[in-house]
């Protein structure tokens, strides 16, 4: 008949060589796990921010477009600054400055997105070319819009 404390006798365990094998072996499943990690992340990044690019593009679009159509009359004050009367008479001035595209409305100036490059140009008599490129990636969107208000007048 067999004692418990027979069988918790033993004094066999883990040798040196197993031991490091064992670490050396944990050690490269974790840098294995770490490297792909810092992989997905710096892909997540780079994502991302081509998306928060593509939003700006989008809404500085959006803005200048339907400002642009409803206009009466458009004014280039320069490459980066435009004046835009409404229907209404209301004074609109969209300038590009340190990166950011601002829209002047009412004595009162608000951001509308970050971009990289903007420009204005008259294309035509009844036309305006506006040129938006995004601030850190190839996006480029170049439109031309012809205000809805020169043709009623």
């Amino acid at each position: 008949m067999q004692h418990i404390g027979e069988n918790t006798d033993s004094r066999d365990g883990f040798t040196l060589i197993e031991l490091i094998l064992s670490l050396g072996l944990l050690s490269l499943v974790l840098t294995t796990a770490f490297m792909l990690y810092s992989s997905g992340q710096k892909s997540y990044d780079s994502e991302n921010a081509k998306i928060f690019d593509s939003q700006n593009i989008r809404q500085a679009f959006l803005w200048l477009s339907t400002t642009v159509k409803q206009a009466k009359t458009i004014e280039s004050l320069s490459e980066n600054e435009i004046k835009i009367i409404s229907g209404s008479g209301e004074k609109i001035i969209y300038y590009f400055s340190n990166g950011v595209l601002y829209r002047k409305k009412n004595n009162g100036v608000n951001p509308v997105a970050e971009l990289g490059q903007v420009s204005f140009s008259r294309s035509g008599k009844h036309s305006v070319e506006i040129f938006l490129k995004a601030k850190n990636s190839n996006s480029v969107l170049t439109t031309k819009l012809t205000p809805f208000g020169l043709w009623v007048n």
